[in-house]
C-alpha cells in the first residue's frame, strides 16, 4: 500500500489545526481521517503496524497522503519510527513565537484540565523538568510548554534521522499576514497543484475553554481512568468505529467556548525569555528562524 508521504509535527498551539484544514480541502491531498492518530507517538498504536495506520486514509491513485501529530516535535522516539516507515518522509512544521506559543500552552493546559488552574505560567515552567524526565510524551506535550518551544533543541534532534531537504519549516505569522505565499511554499514542497478557490481566512483553534474539563479529559487524554477501562472492554470493531467517526473530535468542539486569555505579565515574559535566549539564539544561526 502506499505510504504516508507527509506529516505535520507541530509545533502545538502554532496553527497547525488551520494548516490541517487546508491541506484537507486540497484535491491533491488525502489526509487523515482524524487530525491525530499519534501512530508514530504511542508505542502502543505504533505495535498495531501499517495495517493500522493506513485505515486512517482514503487515498485516491494520484493523491498524496499526508497526517499530522503535535506530539511529534518533542518525540525522541518518533523521529526513528518515520524514518523506519519512510525514510523520504516530506516534514511539515509550524513555529510560532516561542515565549507566546509557550503561553497559549500553558493557557490550553489550565483550559483543557491538565494543569491547575492555581499553578502560574513560572510555576508550571519550574516544574517541566520533572515532567521531562519521568513522565509520558502526553504529560510532556501538555505540561512542558516552554520545552516545546525549544525549537533548535528538537529540531537539531529530528535531522539526526532527515536531512535538512526534507523539511519544511513555517511560521505561524506568514499564516495570518501572507496566506497565499505560506500556501505557494507548501505546494512546491509537496509537489502538488496550487491552493486554488481555497477560502485563506480559515481560524482553527481560536482560544477556548472547557465547559466542562471532566468531560474534556475524558475526550482528549488517552490517559484517562475511564478511557483506559473502555479500551479494554469495549469491542475491537466499536472501537475502530468511533475512532474513525471522529466522535471524541467533535463532542470535545461541543464543549468548547470561546474565551479570552489573560495576557502574559511582564515578569513572566522576561522569565521565559530568559530560559528560551540560547536555543532561540542556536535556531537562528544553525536555521536562519527569528522571530
Amino acid at each position: 500500500m502506499k505510504k504516508v508521504e507527509a506529516i505535520i509535527i507541530g509545533a502545538g498551539r502554532s496553527g497547525t489545526t488551520s494548516l490541517y484544514e487546508y491541506l484537507e480541502r486540497h484535491p491533491d491531498v488525502c489526509f487523515s481521517k482524524i487530525k491525530e492518530i499519534h501512530y508514530f507517538s504511542l508505542a502502543d498504536l505504533f505495535a498495531r503496524g501499517e495495517d493500522y495506520y493506513h485505515s486512517f486514509f482514503n487515498a485516491t491513485k494520484n493523491q498524496i497522503k499526508a497526517g499530522a501529530d503535535t506530539y511529534l516535535l518533542i518525540d525522541k522516539e518518533a523521529p526513528k519510527r518515520i524514518n523506519l516507515y519512510n525514510p523520504n518522509m516530506k516534514i511539515i512544521i509550524m513555529l510560532r513565537e516561542p515565549v507566546v506559543r509557550a503561553f497559549s500552552g500553558y493557557n490550553y493546559s489550565i483550559n483543557n484540565g491538565y494543569l491547575n488552574i492555581n499553578v502560574s505560567f513560572i510555576e508550571s515552567i519550574e516544574n517541566e523538568d520533572i515532567h521531562i524526565k519521568n513522565s509520558d510524551i502526553i504529560k510532556q506535550n501538555n505540561l512542558c510548554n516552554l520545552f516545546q518551544s525549544k525549537y533548535f533543541e528538537h529540531l537539531s534532534y529530528w535531522t539526526e534521522y532527515f536531512p535538512k531537504e526534507n523539511f519544511l519549516i513555517l511560521k505561524t505569522n506568514e499564516l495570518k499576514t501572507n496566506t497565499k505565499a505560506l500556501l505557494n511554499k507548501l505546494s512546491e514542497f509537496l509537489n502538488i497543484s496550487e491552493f486554488v478557490d481555497i477560502k485563506t481566512d480559515i481560524k482553527a483553534n481560536k482560544a477556548a475553554k472547557s465547559k466542562s474539563k471532566v468531560l474534556q479529559q475524558f475526550l482528549l487524554n488517552r490517559n484517562n481512568p475511564m478511557r483506559i477501562l473502555l479500551r479494554k472492554i469495549l469491542p475491537k470493531k466499536i472501537k475502530s468505529k468511533i475512532l474513525h467517526s471522529k466522535l471524541p473530535e467533535k463532542l470535545s468542539n461541543l464543549n468548547r467556548t470561546e474565551t479570552v486569555y489573560k495576557p502574559i505579565t511582564e515578569e513572566e515574559r522576561k522569565f521565559a525569555e530568559q530560559l528560551i535566549k540560547e536555543d532561540s539564539k542556536m535556531l537562528k544561526k544553525k536555521f536562519g528562524i527569528s522571530f
